[in-house]
């Protein structure tokens, strides 16, 4: 114990080393987690090298702003994205409507359209959010039923749990490959995907 404690007292180094491997291994802990939820809507291929998760709220500002980065990144044509969508509505009662709207026209196939409108609507009333459904093609009646349905409720749910577990304090929130980003800052996410999609050609290389 004795050389233990001389040798970190001399090389503080390596502790702090250990200390930064042991969260990237914990990150890395909460982003399987995360993504053995399989009912998750997500855009681009499941065998992406590159998996994105957010956490978001229809309400949050950044949020929005943060959209057409999200779809930037599946839109490239390199085709090595995947973006998993975790509906985490924190801020208000319209925001857990959105969220089962947005819910409900997934089951339609229609997922990411709703969503994007949603992101663009300065109007998350009932009225407001139904108008933006029926502008994406969906079956009313149909998004009715499923918005109101105890599987949509569960799912939401199930991802507020998970975000209180991963440490989400406040939206949005990014996952990239296992690493965590708090906030929208456009230059520091797209230097996370640069180095993953680096990352994952070096790795198919040595393969």
């Amino acid at each position: 114990e004795a050389i233990v404690r001389n040798y970190l007292v001399t090389n503080p180094e390596v502790l702090s080393e250990a200390i930064t491997a042991l969260g990237k291994h914990e990150q890395q802990k909460v982003f399987a987690s995360l993504l053995s939820q399989g009912n998750d809507p997500s855009i681009g291929p499941k065998d992406a090298a590159i998996t994105i998760v957010e956490f978001f709220d229809y309400n949050c500002g950044y949020c929005k702003a943060a959209t057409d980065w999200v779809f930037e990144q599946v839109d490239d044509r390199q085709g090595d994205v995947r973006v998993v969508i975790k509906e985490f509505p924190i801020l208000s009662e319209s925001s857990v409507e959105a969220a089962k709207a947005a819910l409900a026209a997934d089951r339609q196939g229609k997922y990411r359209e709703m969503h994007a409108a949603l992101m663009r609507s300065r109007d998350l009333t009932p009225e407001g959010i139904e108008k933006t459904a029926r502008s994406v093609g969906l079956n009313i009646d149909r998004w009715k039923k499923d918005m109101a349905s105890d599987a949509v409720l569960i799912q939401i749910d199930q991802v507020m749990e998970q975000g209180e577990n991963a440490g989400i304090r406040g939206t949005p929130g990014f996952f990239i490959n296992g690493l965590f980003l708090n906030g929208f800052d456009k230059a520091r996410l797209q230097r996370l995907v640069d180095d993953a999609r680096k990352e994952a050609k070096a790795a198919k290389s040595a393969g």
